[in-house]
């Protein structure tokens, strides 16, 4: 209707047209106004003026000692120009060509470059080189997830199976070894995998130990250990200490060749010298009974114990100094105090635990199953355990660890086997659940691992 108005209907197409060209043609200058303000808005303007005091500035200098010392919520330093309101400040600083925020910190690049460096340096957000964006962390899985993106190269698939085929081809392509701990480490030889897991690095908490137990549950263990076998095998399964050097390669070549762990008798299968190799596939393979039974077999046996120690509840004790000297003038820790932060760990141990399906292997042929019911429930009580944990760590620190020596501990005693540990102990086996839980659920939802 705005369009007719004081123009006579001729009946004429054409001719409307021609009048809807001239009324928009006389509108124009009102966006020009517009693009004005909008520029004004957003990229400030000149610095001779202060529209907070009413002030107007001769000199660059006048109007920068005013601006830092009296407005600096309508200055900005970077481009040299100021703005009626901190809204408006706040609007260039979002929207201004000069001002590329992180979004996370509050790093403000100068560019879009040094923007995405300061990205890769700290991950606040990370790219996707599928699509060339950036996303923030929270939702860097969901995204990958949903486009059904390959972890090596981020190349967008139509659905999981050709997901799964891309990333297959990448791993013939490479000769890497993924860390059977579940950590997703990757490493150039299956020796220097052992060698990793055997140290106690992993997140899953395997040590050397755990592989000794694993490895001597094969039926061919025995032919590659030097004398007394049986001894060393029962001496394994008894948790106690070994020969120095158990492992023996029975090559031809190799017969005075003993070694202290398991990834060294690899790595010496691996080099020119040794004729012994390993079976790499089938069910009698030692390897394949290794990566198929050594994390359940851990995990299970880890899960197991703090299920039997924390069955029946605990008892939150104070401990005075082992010196008697000491206990004069000690400080003890308050038992009713530290009682409800370990309780609450306990208890969220408990939930965590009735999420999971563990049933122990009966067979070396068959591994043990070990199954988050709930992935979205599992996570959910993990994430309540975590946070509940790093509180009580955080107060046991401050109260006791950090504490005037002489000082005492906490003691945490366990109603179902009647058995005792430090409370620091205790945190420290509850921390190594924690990892093996987060493990399982990155392990049984899609995870995607960032290259540069």
């Amino acid at each position: 209707m705005g369009l007719q108005t004081g123009v006579p209907d001729s009946g004429n197409s054409e001719a409307d047209s021609s009048q809807y060209q001239a009324t928009e043609a006389t509108e124009a200058p009102e966006y020009t106004r517009y693009d004005r303000e909008y520029y004004l808005r957003y990229q400030g303007e000149h610095w001779d003026r202060c529209h907070n005091c009413k002030l107007v500035f001769n000199t660059f200098e006048e109007a920068v000692a005013h601006f830092e010392e009296r407005c600096p919520f309508l200055w900005c330093k970077r481009c040299e120009v100021t703005f009626k309101t901190p809204e408006d400040r706040e609007d260039h600083f979002i929207h201004g060509s000069a001002h590329w925020r992180c979004g996370v910190c509050k790093y403000d690049a100068p560019a879009v470059d040094v923007q995405e460096r300061h990205w890769r340096q700290t991950n606040h957000k990370l790219e996707c080189r599928g699509c060339n964006y950036w996303y923030a962390e929270s939702y860097w899985n969901k995204h990958l997830r949903t486009s059904h993106a390959c972890s090596k190269c981020h190349k967008h698939n139509g659905n999981e199976e050709q997901r799964m085929q891309h990333e297959a081809e990448h791993a013939k392509e490479s000769d890497t070894f993924r860390c059977i701990g579940r950590c997703g480490k990757e490493f150039p030889t299956v020796g220097g995998m052992y060698s990793h897991l055997e140290s106690g690095l992993c997140e899953s908490a395997i040590d050397y130990y755990d592989v000794l137990r694993c490895f001597a549950l094969h039926q061919g263990a025995e032919y590659l250990l030097v004398k007394d076998r049986k001894g060393i095998l029962k001496r394994i399964f008894e948790g106690k200490e070994v020969h120095a050097s158990p492992f023996t390669c029975p090559g031809k070549e190799c017969t005075d060749e003993t070694f202290k762990y398991f990834s060294a008798f690899l790595q010496h299968t691996q080099g020119t010298k040794c004729t012994f190799a390993f079976n790499k596939s089938g069910p009698e393979s030692m390897l394949v009974h290794m990566e198929n039974n050594l994390f359940l077999d851990t995990a299970i046996a880890k899960i197991k114990s703090m299920a039997d120690n924390t069955r029946s509840g605990i008892q939150v004790l104070s401990l005075v100094p082992e010196n008697p000297r000491d206990r004069a003038h000690a400080t003890i820790p308050s038992a009713e105090f530290f009682r409800p932060f370990f309780t609450n760990i306990t208890r969220y141990v408990q939930v965590c635990m009735k999420e999971l399906t563990i049933r122990p292997s009966n067979d070396i042929k068959r591994p043990g199953v070990l199954k988050i019911r709930i992935l979205k429930s599992f996570n959910r009580e993990l994430e309540y355990l975590e946070k509940i944990y790093y509180k009580g760590h955080r107060m046991y620190t401050e109260g006791v660890t950090n504490a005037q020596p002489p000082h005492g501990d906490i003691l945490i005693y366990f109603q179902s086997n009647r058995s005792a540990q430090p409370a620091w102990k205790y945190l420290s086996e509850v921390k190594k659940l924690i990892r093996l839980f987060r493990l399982m659920v990155d392990f049984d939802s899609p995870h995607y691992y960032q290259h540069y």
